[in-house]
């Protein structure tokens, strides 16, 4: 009983940390009719400009947030778009000419396929002549050479062919090599922007957990109606907020830039 509930508990939490989490301290900073309630009323015991800073600050803070979760939006749609083209572009490589190689590789063996009964023959014809040497059979081995030499030359034609053929397929299989090497070239241009990404991700922790801190200053700050500091406060949010939607934009171009690559990738695969 308890190794099953263990077992099930590690299957929850590992359930629990693939569920995409695009706005880390989300569930913390909640636009209430409370606090919108309180924060007005604040205002208009301020009055004249301080009331008017005062609303446009939260109002600026609320859309900011809201583009902010726009953007973790746009950018897990490229990321998800960017992951699965990237995937079937590196299925597509072991595709790279795979008709092409096939059809030269059928031709080489229908060649020998073709041949190698002349071959045998010919080889066979060769032993008999060197029996009859030994033999001293002067005649059988003149007429056995008689017949070799009219076998010479279509040996002498379907062994070229036979090499021409192995020449056209190794000079395939090569040039797919060079091709997929090539993709592949490209493609690993997406590493560099993925470290960015992964640089970009870690700046935005800290600013949002000072955001988390300064949300609830803010709180305090509009329960006792203190206009200053509720101002300070939403000053400071504003600007985490900023630094946090500069960071998700640069995301975004890294996933333009990704996308970018994986098309030039999929243009050498045409």
């Amino acid at each position: 009983m308890f190794r099953r509930l263990l077992t099930s508990s590690l299957v929850m939490a590992l359930f629990l940390t693939l569920i995409p989490m695009p706005f880390a301290n989300a569930a913390a900073i909640e636009f209430t009719d409370t606090v919108q309630a309180q924060l007005n009323a604040t205002a208009d015991r301020a009055g004249g400009t301080v009331r008017g800073k005062l609303i446009k600050q939260y109002d600026d803070f609320k859309s900011e947030r809201k583009e902010a979760m726009d953007w973790d939006d746009r950018i897990s749609s490229l990321r998800y778009a960017n992951e699965a083209k990237a995937s079937e572009t590196r299925k597509r490589i072991s595709e790279i000419d795979k008709d092409k190689i096939r059809k030269l590789e059928d031709q080489l063996q229908a060649a020998k396929t073709k041949y190698q009964p002349l071959f045998n023959t010919y080889t066979a014809l060769n032993k008999q002549i060197a029996a009859a040497k030994k033999l001293k059979d002067k005649t059988l081995s003149k007429m056995l050479q008689s017949q070799a030499g009219g076998m010479k030359l279509l040996v002498t034609l379907g062994r070229e062919d036979i090499r021409n053929k192995q020449a056209a397929l190794t000079a395939a299989k090569k040039e797919k090599t060079s091709k997929a090497a090539k993709v592949r070239t490209i493609l690993s241009e997406i590493e560099s922007y993925k470290s960015k990404i992964k640089g970009d991700k870690s700046a935005i922790s800290t600013p949002n957990k000072l955001m988390t801190t300064e949300w609830k200053n803010f709180k305090t700050a509009v329960k006792a109606n203190e206009s200053a500091r509720i101002s300070d406060t939403l000053s400071r949010l504003l600007t985490l907020s900023g630094q946090i939607l500069t960071k998700k934009k640069s995301i975004y171009s890294h996933e333009q830039k990704i996308e970018s690559i994986i098309a030039r990738a999929n243009a050498q695969l045409k």
